[in-house]
């Protein structure tokens, strides 16, 4: 008998109507998608998710044996690798039914149905190159769709990174959970900032049985019906498959795709991000999780480009492919937590218990391997000092500080009120504010961040300051909670610097960084996953105000005419942005909430906070901007590879995952087409261009005395493999 384990009450499955009575003459050419959408870890903790996995793929073996016909989606490589570590015998009946078309992995593109707004950009394509790497050595297929029924939006760079990893296809259901305007097109050509593209669709349910209403429904929208139960796994159980034979033939969800890319001359252009209109606190709960995730991905990123450095320097390689070898096997722990309802903060305290001890793995593969590879490099080189601090003077009740890049003014409580660079206008009324709200969302607690919320303001006292190693210290309250504030000012840094500590016991509340701007601008420009997005300041229609917070990573930036600021952030990433009615712009950062379901101490405990604030006027471009905030959130060191073009920005380099090499990765931040020259620390032999998946790609790339050259299109990334 065929089990389901569906476990979550859900929003999209209609269940009240009675299946479709069965006629031999209704059967059709509705194409049906047997699916089992499964949270690695949700109410579940992930270990119970491996034991759903199990019993998910059971039941679509079962199915595959009543129906010759059946074929079953799956999409998470992840959870195929956890079969094959905890059931052998289980896996290669699943390898079988992959060779029958029973169960189709194709849409296995990511190695989890991962959150796409949090993870930087590379660690976007890592889940790409992972994904697709697994499915073609287990199974002999190319994963060429990108299946995200329930993650929570996606940003406006995810076509270009998919396609940089050979990636044609996407899908999603979530944007039906819209709140505000309907998403209008089922089906649509999706472009990233560089023009690449994918087709993409928007499935009304993952999830369902076969009633009349929900067949309508996808004939309406010319569109596979998704049969099965899901969340906590199981798929379709016996009534859906005889029912299902007898309104429609099942598909792979490939061959779907490629019969809808036939008619892709004809599909809807969509520029920009699919913006997701509700969960908008997902952003920010469970900080402590984001801010780690944060810190383990930067040590990747170093210990990665420390391993690059030994083959440049033409290391013996028993020394350093160990090594890579070792980073290898820490990226598929780090990706798990990237799972959308883990690194979101919406699952219970079990997954994050579990996760600390993953993250922990990881780290101290990170922290072996950068021992490692210092040992083997030129003792001292590649650090360098951190530069000390400019110590405030106390003027006319304010406190000052300056260097050459920088003046700000500050009062007691912390608001900067003057922030400007030499000789030009201050660029703040008032920035610094830290303001607190009443955070109890009518239902999705740790989802959602309801309109109108700043209605509940609740009272953020000042406890006093004082100047303490060069540094202003400000301490707050908050209720229970208390917030320590740190203004500093390094001699040579172009921004102030603002690091807390906190101490978080204030339930339902949401902390925020607020910013009163002086400046007149239409836009603000957000970082996104290896791009950016310009926001308008001033909403202008239904969807643009359903958006009053919103996901950016690293910075946003707002440029006038006498002047712009930016503020550079670390591990937050909700965002809202207005208007003010007497001039200016309001720039606020969601900073901690404290919800009570589905994890009770959510955001409860310490955490660090750190972001700057940078007077930057409209001559900095976007490359440069990234430039800056690279050198205020990463530890600084020597790069291997460097361009002198400040448009251009190195985002990766690594040892190639098949040892041939070190692959790095450029992106073109200010939309224009250049020539690149990327200078290297050691002596290359030869480069290729490649793709995020490390193949080959007939491009031009050379090397002109020991750098490599080649051209790079507006917003382009494009990926090299170097070899010594």
């Amino acid at each position: 008998m065929l089990r389901h384990a569906s476990e979550r009450p859900s929003q999209t499955l209609d269940l009240v109507e009675p299946p479709l009575p069965i006629r031999a003459e209704a059967r059709g050419d509705l194409p049906l998608l047997a699916h089992a959408h499964l949270d690695l870890a949700w109410l579940w903790t992930f270990a119970e998710g491996r034991r759903k996995a199990q019993r998910t793929f059971a039941n679509a073996l079962q199915a595959a044996r009543l129906d010759s016909n059946y074929v079953f989606i799956q999409s998470q490589p992840a959870l195929y690798e956890d079969v094959e570590r905890d059931d052998p015998g289980l896996f290669t009946q699943i390898v079988r039914a992959v060779a029958s078309r029973a169960i189709d992995p194709s849409v296995g593109a990511l190695w989890v149905e991962s959150d796409c707004n949090i993870p930087s950009g590379e660690s976007l394509l890592r889940q790409c190159a992972l994904g697709t790497r697994y499915v073609q050595e287990r199974f002999g297929i190319a994963a060429e769709i990108a299946w995200l029924p329930d993650s929570f939006g996606f940003p406006n760079s995810l076509p270009q990174l998919l396609a940089h990893a050979g990636i044609r296809f996407f899908a999603t259901t979530k944007l039906q959970w819209n709140d505000t305007t309907r998403w209008p097109h089922p089906q649509f050509v999706w472009r990233g900032p560089d023009g690449s593209s994918v087709i993409a669709a928007v499935i009304d349910s993952y999830e369902g049985e076969p009633t009349s209403k929900r067949i309508a429904r996808a004939r309406e929208r010319r569109e596979p019906l998704v049969l099965g139960y899901g969340d906590g796994g199981g798929g379709p159980n016996e009534a859906i498959v005889r029912d299902a034979a007898r309104v429609g033939r099942w598909t792979s969800a490939s061959g779907w795709f490629e019969r809808l890319g036939l008619r892709a001359d004809a599909l809807p252009r969509v520029n920009g991000e699919l913006y997701l209109q509700t969960h908008r606190g997902v952003f920010t709960t469970h900080h402590d999780v984001k801010a780690r995730r944060f810190a383990l991905e930067a040590a990747l990123d170093e210990a990665e480009e420390l391993c690059a450095w030994c083959q440049a320097v033409r290391a013996a390689p028993p020394l350093w492919k160990p090594l890579a070898a070792e980073l290898r096997s820490a990226w598929p722990i780090f990706l798990r937590g990237d799972f959308h309802d883990v690194v979101s903060g919406t699952s219970i305290g079990e997954v994050y218990r579990e996760l600390d001890e993953a993250y922990s793995v990881a780290e101290q593969i990170c922290a072996r391997v950068r021992g490692a590879a210092l040992a083997i490099l030129p003792r001292g080189s590649l650090q360098r000092e951190a530069e000390a601090e400019v110590p405030p003077r106390f003027d006319e009740g304010t406190y000052v500080f300056e260097n050459r890049f920088v003046q700000a003014r500050v009062r007691r409580d912390g608001t900067v009120v003057e922030l400007q660079r030499p000789g030009e206008p201050n660029v703040v009324t008032g920035a610094n504010v830290l303001r607190a709200y009443a955070d109890v969302p009518r239902e999705w607690e740790a989802w959602n961040l309801d309109r109108g919320y700043e209605k509940r303001p609740v009272r953020v006292r000042v406890q006093g300051s004082e100047v303490e190693d060069d540094a202003l210290v400000v301490r707050f309250s908050v209720r229970e909670s208390t917030v320590v504030l740190r203004i500093a000012l390094r001699a040579n840094d172009p921004y102030l610097r603002v690091d807390g500590a906190v101490l978080w016991e204030t339930r339902r509340t949401i902390l925020r960084l607020e910013n009163w701007l002086a400046v007149e601008a239409r836009n603000a420009t957000c970082g996104t996953p290896h791009a950016t997005l310009d926001r308008p300041v001033e909403p202008s229609s239904d969807e643009e105000r359903a958006k009053f917070e919103f996901p950016a990573q690293r910075f946003a930036r707002i440029d006038g005419p006498r002047g712009g600021f930016a503020l550079l952030a670390t591990d937050n990433y909700g965002w809202s942005l207005r208007s003010l009615r007497k001039g200016g712009v309001r720039l606020g950062l969601s900073l901690l909430r404290a919800p009570r379901w589905p994890d009770p101490d959510a955001d409860r405990g310490e955490h660090r906070l750190a972001y700057a604030f940078l007077p930057a006027g409209g001559e900095l471009g976007i490359g440069a901007l990234e430039r800056i905030w690279r050198e205020y959130a990463y530890p600084s060191r020597v790069r291997l590879f460097t361009c002198d073009d400040p448009a251009v920005l190195v985002v990766a380099v690594k040892p190639a995952d098949d040892d041939d090499g070190v692959v790095v990765r450029v992106r073109e931040c200010d939309g224009a087409a250049r020539r690149l020259r990327l200078r290297c620390g050691g002596r290359p032999r030869e480069v290729e261009s490649c793709d995020a998946r490390e193949r080959r790609r007939e491009r031009e790339a050379a090397l002109d005395d020991g750098a490599v050259v080649a051209s790079l299109e507006p917003y382009e990334l494009r990926s090299f493999r170097v070899r010594f």
